[in-house]
């Protein structure tokens, strides 16, 4: 757990997140304390989700720990009930959170249109390494809320159109920009707007010649900026979808920490990257299927950086908690244990800074 939560006692936590008696409501309103019977009460529950995810107790050591404290009183099989029935509250007070935290970002937001930031992880539990597990995560942006969360083994790829449809954008970053995948998203009728790497996927204009990339960011440079219709084409089975093409430039400053962080990534995996590469780190490369007339530039980088919002505090929970943590493969479960674990990280900052160049404060957005 970090400094900052060990820093605080039970009694100043619960209050950051409203009084003991909004806490019952909201348990009670959400279904994870619909009976009293075997534990004291919502502070009480939330304790336990805290004990189970941060401490790294086994649900049999936890159902223990909670009786010698005189928090709870059941069985290792009741406490994994009572634990996945409070997913939904726990994801409840995240969203409460990163409302207050971030207001202007969720403002304005259409209520016909639902904004889901998609996002997998990996996970490497204790063992070998080739065990490790994949997280996809789907987050609800119009709701501030966890929709839903699937743990597979390594062989499930990280996939945009998982569980999507009608009706919403789905909103995600470079490793989601496959033509393939795209187009199965367009297929039901969502909408997708993803953050474009510099080699893939293929660019296509009206004519189907292939565009090049680092000379499209030279003239959204020239012109501050590009928007372009394009089609984004699969290199294998020649899938084809429309869309656009966004390049906004980083600012200045932005751009040289971009292309500093791609040079130290490059060493980092060890192999020499392009100059093409690294010149095009600097630009903000977006993909989207939204139409022009009501999606311009400045608004889809604006979008975008809602997602960013979510995925400051991911990288929060993964820096603070440690998600090779998670020892839950159950869907419920494993809700409970991020909700919990963002939860956590929100607490333990007063604000989400930019852990990196790409972060909102370094995107460009409309005046």
């Amino acid at each position: 757990m970090s400094d900052s939560l060990q820093a605080l006692d039970w009694g100043e936590l619960v209050e950051r997140l409203g009084s003991a008696e909004e806490l019952e409501a909201s348990a009670r309103e959400a279904g994870a304390l619909l009976r009293k019977r075997q534990v004291g009460g919502a502070a009480d529950l939330l304790r336990l989700c805290f004990a189970y995810v941060l401490g790294g107790f086994s649900l049999r050591t936890l159902a223990a720990w909670a009786e010698q404290r005189g928090l709870a009183s059941m069985s290792d099989v009741a406490m994994l009930k009572r634990l996945k029935a409070s997913a939904d509250w726990v994801g409840y007070l995240v969203s409460e959170l990163l409302a207050e935290r971030c207001p202007e970002a969720f403002a304005g937001v259409r209520s016909d249109l639902r904004l889901m930031a998609v996002d997998a992880t990996v996970v490497a539990p204790p063992g070998p390494k080739r065990a490790y597990w994949m997280v996809h995560t789907v987050f609800d942006l119009s709701r501030l809320k966890l929709s839903s969360v699937e743990v597979t083994d390594r062989r499930e790829a990280e996939r945009l159109s998982r569980g999507v449809k009608a009706g919403e954008l789905r909103i995600a970053d470079r490793a989601h920009a496959k033509a393939a995948d795209l187009a199965v998203v367009v297929g039901v009728g969502a909408d997708f707007l993803v953050r474009a790497p510099s080699n893939y996927p293929r660019l296509l204009d009206s004519d189907g010649q292939l565009l090049e990339r680092l000379a499209l960011c030279r003239e959204a440079d020239a012109k501050g900026v590009l928007d372009r219709s394009v089609r984004i084409q699969d290199g294998k089975s020649k899938v084809e979808v429309a869309a656009r093409v966004v390049i906004l430039p980083l600012p200045p400053e932005a751009a040289a920490k971009a292309r500093r962080a791609a040079r130290r990534l490059a060493a980092k995996a060890r192999y020499t990257p392009s100059d093409a590469g690294i010149e095009m780190a600097g630009y903000l490369v977006l993909l989207t299927s939204l139409n022009a007339d009501d999606w311009p530039p400045e608004r889809l980088a604006s979008t975008y950086r809602l997602r960013w919002q979510i995925e400051l505090a991911f990288k929060r929970m993964k820096s603070l908690i440690g998600l090779e943590d998670l020892r839950a493969k159950d869907a419920d479960l494993a809700r409970l244990w991020i909700n919990t674990a963002l939860l956590a990280a929100l607490l333990a900052e007063d604000g989400l800074p930019a852990l990196d160049p790409e972060a909102p404060d370094s995107l460009p957005l409309a005046a």
